[in-house]
């Protein structure tokens, strides 16, 4: 899928106060973490997309962090999508078997919007299950994440008003958070966010499931919550001549999601000393951008850098990896490979292995991709100053 960068809709973030338990302390990202994440339809579309692991990528070059999926569509925290043509039961113990398998340092649990159809009578038996859960994993020692429930919107007048079903998945977020607190977990708050966003543009396909546009705002939400001063201020670079070399910490930061992309990678060049006349910016000979002395010398924001190409590039890695891990840990005959059909072709089942090298190829791409890299620049006078206006 190609990728775009288009502004997300409607960066508000406007937790309510009983909910805002995220905390103002940045969620350590360590090198070597596995950031594993699991929950229902909300977390499996995420993967299609990549926003989030894009963003905690970039702004985090130095670090070696690898991501796995476990989302499973319409999926409860009882794990009920995963049990198949088993009793509900065998569903939760795979999930358990799944969280284990991946190994994870932090986990992102997304669960809540498919039990909240269940109602106030649900909700005790919800809470219930999400402390089960963290109970049967909690010997991975993994930083846990919970994620609330997004709000219901309504893209289409002929689609229900989501008034109703919005009051009970809030409170099944409160319950979420009130879960996160007794327990010690990081609690991001995505109801409010997506409930009271600015610009109400549709965020899902359904009023349920986020769409694109709903995943780069998430993605943005996530990030805040886990760091809320993470990515902000765009990189300047200030020179006294026309040479000069970009070397920047970090590919992108994260843009403020109205005027500015989800992922910004512009910077502003202030060049002083030039002589009078039109400059070119050229990187590695590439031309740029063409300005007067005075206006480099005032400072200018550089938009068109060959960073956009090279993050949309890292973006497709990792859409590449998350599509072969998924055919790695559940293959579209995985009925016939592993479950009560396995008599049939479960002799096939010793290829599903062979997934890994290609994984591992794609999570080497990434980790090059990931870091930044130092241009050459230069500022080459193309027009001396107009006779009326001495530029």
């Amino acid at each position: 899928m190609r990728a775009s960068f288009a502004c997300l809709f409607g960066f508000l973030i406007a937790m309510a106060p009983t909910m805002a338990l995220a905390g103002s302390d940045p969620f350590e990202l360590k090198s070597g973490d596995r950031i594993v994440l699991v929950g229902d339809t909300m977390i499996e579309r995420d993967q299609r997309y990549g926003y989030l692991e894009t963003l905690l990528t970039l702004l985090h070059p130095d670090k070696d962090l690898t991501f796995r999926n476990l989302g499973w569509s319409g999926d409860t925290v009882a794990g009920l999508s995963r049990a198949g043509f088993d009793p509900p039961e065998a569903g939760h113990r795979r999930l358990i078997e799944q969280v284990h398998a991946a190994r994870p340092t932090v986990l992102i649990v997304g669960y809540g919007m498919a039990d909240s159809f269940d109602g106030e009578p649900g909700r005790a038996r919800f809470i219930s299950g999400l402390n089960r859960f963290l109970d049967e994993v909690a010997d991975t020692r993994a930083r846990v994440v919970l994620l609330s429930p997004i709000a219901c919107d309504r893209p289409s007048p002929a689609l229900p008003d989501p008034s109703p079903h919005n009051t009970m998945i809030e409170r099944y977020a409160r319950s979420i958070a009130e879960v996160a607190q007794s327990r010690g977990a990081r609690f991001i708050d995505l109801f409010g966010p997506t409930r009271d966003r600015e610009v109400r543009a549709p965020i899902t396909d359904d009023g349920v499931v986020p769409n694109e546009a709903g995943h780069r705002f998430l993605a943005g939400v996530i990030v805040r919550g886990l760091d809320p001063s993470a990515g902000r201020g765009g990189p300047h670079v200030e020179t006294k001549g026309p040479h000069f070399r970009i070397n920047r910490p970090t590919l992108a930061v994260l843009g403020d999601g109205t005027a500015r992309p989800l992922i910004d990678t512009s910077l502003v060049v202030k060049a002083t000393g030039l002589s009078p006349g039109r400059h070119e910016l050229r990187i590695e000979g590439r031309p740029i951008v063409s300005k007067t002395a005075e206006e480099w010398a005032a400072g200018v924001s550089v938009d068109d850098l060959p960073d956009r190409d090279r993050v949309e590039r890292l973006r497709a890695a990792i859409h590449a990896k998350n599509r072969l891990f998924f055919h790695r840990w559940r293959p579209q005959n995985i009925t016939y490979l592993f479950g009560f059909r396995k008599h049939e072709q479960g002799n096939n089942a010793v290829e599903i292995p062979r997934f890994d090298p290609l994984v591992e190829e794609q999570e080497r791409a990434i980790a090059r991709l990931r870091r930044p890299v130092g241009r050459e620049c230069e500022l080459v006078r193309v027009e001396g100053p107009t006779k009326t206006t001495g530029r």
